[in-house]
């Protein structure tokens, strides 16, 4: 089908009756880059990666089980699914035909799958707003992407070679990311007592993990099981007496075994449930005000990357991030936007800093060892 005159926009529909769909929006779009040439033969090519993923008959594709998976409608992509890798696949194609801003349509875990996908390959979107945290992790994303290649380099020459003026002032609709970590919550007080015991000390109920504080309010007892973990990782390594500080720092996802009674209480079983699980940081009080000047630091542009590094060594990998959002702006043709990119990426780094987050890891070709690496480091990112 030849490619329609007017820019396209791209649209994903979520189910028989409203399709989730992407479609070209209604602004000039770009043509194919020279690194596209030999996929792109024209404004409905589909990527050859894409095509062998699926069963093509006409414009409809499948699943190798039959399930229809997306249906090509030239300038507008429409999918019953909200599958990420359909997602993905969809993006994929809007960017290789040359969109550079898409429509949204359909159901909000769909619209928010898309424009995850679309913005992190650096696709305008309309048709879904994101929140601030939303926004945060893709940004994380695409630094963290970016900070693979700049990691590898040498610390000295990357150090070296970040100019404070290539970032320039925090823009205005930065700053948002810039006060997080002061609206976090850090509940802090004397460490009384912590270990595991069965929930709220009910006899019948599962074990987890206390932590007891005296605070200004007297007493407080926290639950949670991760905070088991977040003691033995601890970096400080509190005890009782200490005056600690406690955040949690994200919210995950799990599944859980509980068990199962009849009425009269006795077990008859095991099932699963889905619930959401905190993740803890637990530190000595003097870390978290480390950590905040840390933080200051970071969002300083004034602060050039050596200094900063030298007044705070474990900044180095947060640096070489802010260095990789740098080289990844350069991508973005509008001044503007790249000032403002680099901004949110410095502010995003600068708030997980003050939260007390696990810090990016630096690995080099020079020097294999700049710090004492934290183990928190070394797990898994949480899923988006």
């Amino acid at each position: 089908m030849a490619a329609p005159e007017s820019p396209p926009s791209a649209n994903f529909d979520a189910s028989d009756r409203k399709l989730n769909s992407v479609r070209a929006s209604e602004r000039r779009r770009s043509p194919p880059s020279a690194e596209h040439a030999s996929t792109v033969a024209s404004a409905n090519a589909v990527p050859e990666t894409i095509a062998k993923r699926f069963i093509q008959v006409k414009n409809r594709y499948y699943f190798p089980d039959g399930t229809r998976a997306f249906t090509d409608r030239g300038s507008r992509l429409t999918t019953p699914s909200e599958n990420t890798e359909v997602v993905r696949s969809l993006v994929r194609i809007a960017q290789a035909r040359g969109w550079h801003e898409i429509t949204l349509r359909g159901s909000e875990r769909f619209r928010q799958e898309a424009w995850v996908q679309a913005s992190l390959v650096g696709l305008q979107v309309r048709g879904y707003t994101p929140s601030e945290v939303e926004q945060a992790r893709v940004v994380r994303t695409l630094a963290r992407e970016q900070g693979r290649e700049a990691g590898a380099l040498s610390a000295g020459s990357d150090l070296d070679s970040i100019a404070p003026s290539a970032v320039g002032e925090l823009p205005a609709r930065a700053a948002p990311y810039a006060s997080r970590a002061a609206r976090a919550p850090l509940l802090t007080g004397g460490l009384l007592d912590h270990g595991r015991a069965p929930y709220k000390q009910d006899p019948k109920a599962a074990m987890s993990y206390f932590l007891k504080l005296k605070t200004a309010r007297g007493e407080q007892v926290i639950w949670g099981v991760d905070l088991e973990r977040a003691f033995k990782e601890s970096l400080t390594k509190p005890e009782r007496g200490d005056e600690v500080g406690l955040r949690s720092i994200r919210r995950e996802p799990v599944t859980v075994r509980v068990a199962t009674r009849d009425e009269a209480g006795k077990l008859t079983g095991e099932g699963s449930v889905e619930k959401i699980r905190n993740r803890w940081v637990v530190e000595k009080l003097e870390f978290f005000e480390s950590r905040a000047a840390a933080a200051r630091t970071v969002l300083d542009a004034s602060v050039s990357p050596r200094q900063g590094s030298a007044n705070h060594p474990e900044l180095v990998g947060t640096y070489l991030q802010v260095h990789a959002a740098q080289l990844a702006a350069r991508m973005i043709r509008d001044p503007e936007d790249r000032a403002r990119f680099v901004a949110m990426v410095r502010a995003t780094l600068a708030d997980s800093v003050a939260r007390g987050e696990p810090l990016p890891a630096v690995r080099l070709r020079e020097r294999a060892k700049l710090r004492t690496p934290d183990p928190r480091e070394r797990e898994p990112q949480a899923s988006r």
